[in-house]
């Protein structure tokens, strides 16, 4: 059996049998060195060596030699080694002091060879401890190279080749933790400060900087590229990540510094390149006032809280502390999982909030009303929707049931409560709308707006009345049904990759970014006016189809070359029924700053209440129309009103 595979107790008894031999040795080696002769002692001088094992076990035992895993023994274990073979030494000259009528100048009797009395040399203990360190240290060393050798895997078919890049903290953290793995063959460290050329930095030579890569790659295929940077500002990694695009080298990353700090991930989880790196958006740090107005010390409604929205509100609302935070979901499994998640979360904040799940769907009109009157709500974020553009398209009158008339609900309640704040989450498809999903989200704009007129008169006589915010953004990173998570699966199923249109643009922020500004728009004074998120310059899907082709490790099908195989190809599908080629954030030109650079005011006319109750009686009764005709009613009421002259 091979001593990897004995029992962890075996190890222990073997690694004690092997330092009472080691200590043994070590004294003759002290002895032999001093006199410069192979030293042998004799029947009575035996006991003095015996004397040094004896001690040594428990000394051993003390300093925790034995719980220590070779292995991964590092620079603690290593001085414990050197104290305790110290206290070792200087336990064994006091033994012999005590027992023996002399101290230093001891006479022993040497074999017949020599003669037959010499003086104790005061050397020997230094000699000793010296080899000591050499065959206790020196053991242990050997069996951690032996140990932490990769051990080869039949059963693989790929060894990987990876090069890290980064020379710090990070890449040495995971150069450690990879050695580990048998099917990784570490080339190398590539680092962009030249100075560090032909270094070597635990035992992995720095190549060069980032020029290098290409001329590796002609030599090594495939190659992987792993990014151990995790400080690394967002504009930096898009221009590195632009950079190794061509290179037809697959890059991962090591998690955020923020996921390493927290516990969500650990270096060794590295992850594909997320879009977030490709957008090079970095986050403006949030005004902690706005923050905070509207949530903390307030009971705070969810609806849809178990979405992708919803969820992260969630997770973000809890730290702020809130008193209470409801959560509203019609889906059970995704209502368990962000009730679980955030009583773990609540756990670890320490956290005094309270977290109720309510079960229902926002069309339960006395569901709604009863949530939001037996709680006591003061601020509720609207997140519940249908936003699946393709699947509204041949499912309208349940579109309109959710999108309109549940939003309806939970509006027209939340006004007749009087809460704070009801903030709407809506999307940049509301814009002069083509789709079903846009048009539905377009009238509960106008639902918000109208609700708000209708209470105008209330507060100019200085009555307490609900604020109403309407916030609007595009695509967020990571939220379902995005074109994202598609292109991976493609791209891991060998192609093609699809894509409706050449020149579709989108607009996109992370899903945390989008979350965070929406927070803080529900603390800004307004009108119930629309407010726009600040989503950056719109990203070509076909450019950024590319990117996750190359980054994941390939390259484009070449199509003007008769029997190549090889590479990726994208097809292009065609535009969806009511899909655009571009999306817009604003009805018009007309828009305006906020207190936050991110967050700017849109300009946009209202309907009346009695326009807006006219469009629901409307739909109330179009129970009898056909998917076309209710289509064309839907967008010709979502067209009312779009911009302001």
């Amino acid at each position: 059996m091979l001593i990897p595979e004995l029992s962890r107790r075996k190890k222990r008894s073997l690694m004690i049998a092997t330092d009472t031999i080691l200590v043994s040795l070590a004294l003759w080696l002290a002895f032999s060195l001093r006199f410069g002769i192979w030293y042998w002692p004799n029947r009575d001088q035996v006991w003095i060596f015996a004397t040094a094992s004896i001690l040594a076990l428990p000394i051993f035992i003390q300093f925790g030699f034995y719980k220590t895993v070779v292995r991964f023994m590092g620079n603690k274990a290593i001085l414990e080694i050197f104290q305790a073979t110290g206290l070792l030494v200087l336990l064994w000259v006091l033994a012999i002091a005590i027992f023996l009528p002399f101290y230093l100048d001891i006479r022993i009797t040497f074999p017949r060879f020599i003669s037959s009395e010499i003086i104790f040399p005061r050397s020997i203990p230094i000699l000793f401890w010296i080899s000591l360190l050499l065959t206790i240290g020196g053991s242990r060393q050997i069996a951690k190279s032996i140990l932490s050798r990769p051990k080869t895997n039949p059963t693989s078919k790929l060894i990987r080749n990876v090069l890290i890049y980064g020379a710090g903290n990070g890449g040495i953290e995971l150069a450690t933790s990879l050695s580990h793995d048998s099917e990784v063959n570490i080339l190398g460290i590539i680092d962009d400060d030249k100075t560090l050329k032909d270094h070597f930095i635990q035992d992995l030579k720095v190549l060069g900087d980032r020029t290098e890569i290409k001329k590796i790659k002609s030599k090594t295929n495939p190659l992987e590229v792993l990014l151990a940077i995790p400080s690394m500002k967002r504009n930096q990694r898009k221009e590195l990540v632009k950079y190794l695009e061509d290179k037809e080298v697959s890059v991962r990353t090591m998690p955020s510094l923020n996921d390493l700090a927290s516990g969500k991930a650990k270096i060794i989880d590295l992850q594909r390149i997320d879009i977030s790196d490709l957008l090079g958006r970095e986050e403006v740090a949030p005004n902690e006032k706005l923050l905070t107005a509207c949530i903390s010390g307030k009971i705070v409604l969810v609806t849809g809280a178990g979405g992708s929205i919803g969820s992260e509100l969630c997770r973000q609302i809890l730290p702020l502390k809130p008193s209470l935070i409801v959560l509203l979901d019609h889906a059970e499994h995704n209502l368990y999982s962000i009730n679980f998640e955030l009583t773990n979360l609540k756990e670890t904040l320490n956290s005094d909030t309270k977290i109720v799940p309510v079960l229902g769907t926002i069309t339960n009109k006395a569901l709604v009303e009863a949530t939001i009157k037996e709680f006591k709500v003061n601020t509720i974020y609207h997140a519940a929707a249908y936003k699946h553009v393709t699947l509204l398209e041949n499912n309208i009158k349940g579109g309109v049931l959710n999108n309109i008339f549940g939003t309806y609900n939970v509006a027209k309640t939340a006004a007749q409560q009087n809460i704070d704040n009801f903030i709407l989450i809506s999307t940049d498809k509301a814009v002069r709308p083509t789709n079903i999903m846009g048009a539905t989200k377009r009238i509960t704009e106008l639902i918000i707006q109208g609700l708000s007129l209708k209470l105008e008169a209330e507060r100019e006589k200085e009555i307490k009345t609900t604020q109403f915010t309407i916030v609007r953004f595009g695509n967020v990173l990571g939220s379902s049904g995005s074109v994202i998570p598609l292109f991976k699966k493609q791209i891991e199923n060998g192609g093609p990759v699809t894509i409706t249109h050449p020149e579709v643009t989108r607009y996109f922020m992370t899903i945390s970014e989008a979350t965070q500004l929406v927070l803080q728009t529900g603390s800004i004074e307004n009108d119930c006016n629309v407010f726009v998120l600040n989503m950056g310059e719109p990203v070509s899907i076909l450019n950024l189809a590319k990117q996750m082709i190359y980054l994941s490790g390939h390259k484009l099908k070449t199509k003007n070359k008769e029997g190549d195989k090889s590479g990726i190809d994208i097809q292009f599908i065609g535009l969806q029924k009511g899909e655009k080629i571009h999306e817009e954030l604003f009805n018009g030109e007309h828009f305006s700053a906020t207190e936050h650079p991110m967050i700017m005011r849109s300009q946009e006319d209202f309907c009346s209440w009695e326009e807006v109750d006219k469009i629901l009686a409307v739909l109330e009764s179009s129970n009898n129309l056909d998917q076309n005709d209710l289509r064309k009613l839907l967008l010709d009421f979502s067209q009312k009103n779009n911009a302001r002259n």
